[in-house]
């Protein structure tokens, strides 16, 4: 009986040890794998082939207008209809002491990217004799309406929310709760601002995971397609992670508490493909990200008209 239970117990102890090393041989495999992409994501990111932009990367970038700087990138409004970027919000100074301004996308020319700068089609006089706003307040769809018609613009709410020639997503508006009435003026407020909501707290199924540090965006349809949080101190990790989390993925935002909730639970959160801000995000990391959480790829969705 004692010679069977030794027996036992040394079966198991090989059966434990076969396991350790095929997960340390799995362990190995991965980090090979992931450095490879790291490596082939710097490669395309030196190509400037990128077709995703830090957002924090985009604040302080100097805007041109055809007879001289405006000012610089203040932060960037988008619509909570689509999240697609409609204006940059400009700070004049020392120009114009105190003021921001909100230039359309419309009119924006070919960023030049190494120099940090937006080119856009108006000039400083069109600028400074713009309608007023106060920016720190929602900015409402009858100011708009005024600036359309300063600058002759055409009304981006009267087209589609179609970004041409890319793959591309429409949200439910995340920031709307069905189950609370909506005030009659607010139904004419659909800009955001990104920088509101970085350091929001993101929150799992199962609890807090962390907080809003960046968001990625399309440089070419300008829509904001994730959000990178730090996960690090929410998990309790022993080191610092950044995740992405796509936008589809999030189920709603509550501005009064500062939190945007998703449909991940902490889990799979902690083992997520991590993040360097320092590398770009390319098609390959978007694929290992959608297969790892076992979600629906973008891309592959048949464009909606």
């Amino acid at each position: 009986m004692a010679f069977a239970q030794t027996a036992e117990r040394s079966s198991c102890r090989r059966g434990l040890r076969r396991f350790q090393m095929q997960r340390c041989a799995w362990i190995v495999k991965e980090k090979k794998r992931t450095s490879m992409l790291f490596n082939e994501q710097k490669e395309f990111d030196k190509g400037g082939k990128s077709m995703f932009r830090s957002i924090k990367e985009l604040l302080g970038y100097q805007i041109m207008a055809k007879d001289g700087q405006i000012g610089k990138v203040e932060d960037l409004f988008f619509s909570d209809e689509s999240w697609i970027v409609r204006y940059l919000v400009a700070d004049t100074g020392p120009w114009i002491f105190g003021r921001k301004v909100l230039v359309s996308m419309q009119a924006l020319g070919q960023p030049v990217w190494a120099s940090q700068t937006f080119p856009v089609e108006l000039t400083r006089e069109q600028v400074e004799n713009s309608p007023d706003a106060d920016l720190a307040k929602p900015v409402s769809r009858q100011y708009e309406e005024k600036l359309f018609e300063h600058y002759r613009w055409q009304s981006y709410w009267a087209m589609s929310n179609v970004v041409p020639g890319r793959s591309f997503f429409i949200p439910p508006n995340l920031f709307r709760d069905p189950n609370e009435p909506v005030e009659e003026n607010d139904l004419e407020t659909h800009l955001r601002s990104t920088r509101e909501l970085l350091e929001y707290r993101v929150v799992a199924t199962d609890g807090e995971a962390g907080s809003v540090k960046d968001f990625i965006i399309d440089d070419e349809g300008w829509q904001l397609k994730y959000m990178v949080v730090d996960v690090g101190d929410a998990l309790e990790l022993e080191n610092e992670k950044m995740i992405l989390v796509a936008l589809e993925w999030i189920k709603f935002i509550r501005i009064a508490d500062k939190e945007i909730l998703i449909d991940l639970n902490r889990e799979a959160i902690k083992f997520s493909p991590p993040f360097d801000p320092n590398l770009a995000v390319n098609r390959q990391y978007e694929e290992v990200l959608y297969d790892y959480h076992g979600r629906p790829k973008y891309w592959q969705v048949v464009d909606r008209v």
